[in-house]
C-alpha cells in the first residue's frame, strides 16, 4: 500500500532521548523520529519501550508524528522477539517504521499489514528500478542517499508513486549513505568484532578520520528539492543533545516555511 502524497513538505526531526523529542517539536518539528533500545543501530541511542509511549502522547499533543527507526538486522532465531517488538510499537502509537532489510520488510508487511513503512537510507534507493522494488515490497516511503540530486527525484517518484524522503542535513558522506561498516573494525569490549546493526554500537569512527568534516546542508537550495518533489525534509542526529536537536530543527523550519512561501510576482 501505497501512502498519499503529503500536500506541502514535512520536516523530520531526530531524537535519541525525550528531551529532545520535545526540544524538536517545540522547534517546529512535523514529525519526529527516534530510535528503540535494542533494536536501533546497536542501541547507541534509543528510547525505552516507557519512553516510546511518552514519545507518542507528545507528538500527539504537538500534531505531530512519531516515526521508529528500525535499523538492527534481527538473526533466525530474533524474528520472534523482533516481530513482537514491532507489534508493541504499532500498538504503542507509533506511525511509521523505518527498515533497512528487504526480507524485514516483507516480514512486517506480512505480519503486520497497513503499519506504514519507510525504506531505509541504508537501501541505498538510487534510481527508478530501486524504488518501483520496494513499492512492491510494500513500502510506503523511500529515503534517498544525499549522493542522489533533485533531478533524480522525478522519475524516481514517478516510477514508484512513493513518499520521497531527503537528508536536509547530514554527516558528510564520503562512503554511499548507510553504507558504512567501519564499527565492525573497532574492537568490542571483551574482545571480537561486532556490527553496529548486529549487536554492536555506532563508534562514530569517521569524525576521526581525514575526511571531510562539514555537514552536508541543502537549506539554501530547499526551493530546487520541492519543485523537484521531495516530500519530506530529514534531519540526521539522534546523537544530538536537546539544545542542538533545537537550534537545527529551528533553523530548517524558517527556511523551508519561507521556500513554500509564493513569490509575489507567483
Amino acid at each position: 500500500m501505497v501512502q498519499a502524497l503529503t500536500a506541502s513538505p514535512i520536516l523530520l526531526a531526530p531524537a535519541g532521548s525525550l528531551p529532545a523529542v520535545g526540544a524538536a517539536l517545540s522547534a517546529g518539528a512535523d514529525a519526529v523520529y527516534v530510535g528503540v533500545r535494542s533494536l536501533s543501530r546497536g542501541g547507541r541511542t534509543g528510547l525505552s519501550p516507557e519512553e516510546v509511549g511518552a514519545a507518542v502522547s507528545a507528538c500527539r499533543r504537538a500534531g505531530a508524528r512519531l516515526h521508529a527507526a528500525i535499523n538492527a538486522l534481527p538473526t533466525s532465531g530474533d524474528l520472534p522477539d523482533f516481530l513482537a517488538s514491532l507489534h508493541r510499537l504499532r500498538d504503542a502509537g507509533v506511525d511509521e517504521v523505518i527498515l533497512n532489510d528487504p526480507g524485514v520488510i516483507a516480514f512486517a508487511r506480512r505480519e503486520i499489514p497497513g503499519w506504514p513503512v519507510c525504506a531505509s537510507v541504508g537501501l541505498s534507493v538510487l534510481n527508478p528500478e530501486d524504488a518501483r522494488a520496494y513499492r512492491d515490497l510494500g513500502v510506503d516511503a523511500v529515503v534517498l542517499p544525499s549522493a542522489v540530486r533533485p533531478e533524480e527525484i522525478p522519475p524516481i517518484k514517478k516510477a514508484s508513486g512513493l513518499r520521497i524522503e531527503v537528508f536536509a542535513h547530514c554527516r558528510p558522506e564520503f562512503l554511499l549513505h548507510g553504507k558504512c561498516g567501519l564499527t565492525g573494525y573497532v574492537v568490542e569490549g571483551g574482545g571480537g568484532t561486532a556490527s553496529a546493526k548486529r549487536g554492536g554500537s555506532c563508534r562514530l569512527v569517521c569524525r576521526n578520520l581525514p575526511v571531510p568534516a562539514a555537514a552536508h546542508s541543502i537549506e539554501d537550495e530547499l526551493p530546487v528539492w520541492i519543485a523537484a518533489g521531495a516530500d519530506v525534509f530529514k534531519i540526521e542526529g539522534r546523537e544530538l543533545s536537546p539544545p542542538a536537536v533545537a537550534v537545527l530543527v529551528a533553523r530548517f523550519r524558517r527556511k523551508l516555511d519561507a521556500a513554500c512561501v509564493p513569490s509575489a510576482g507567483g
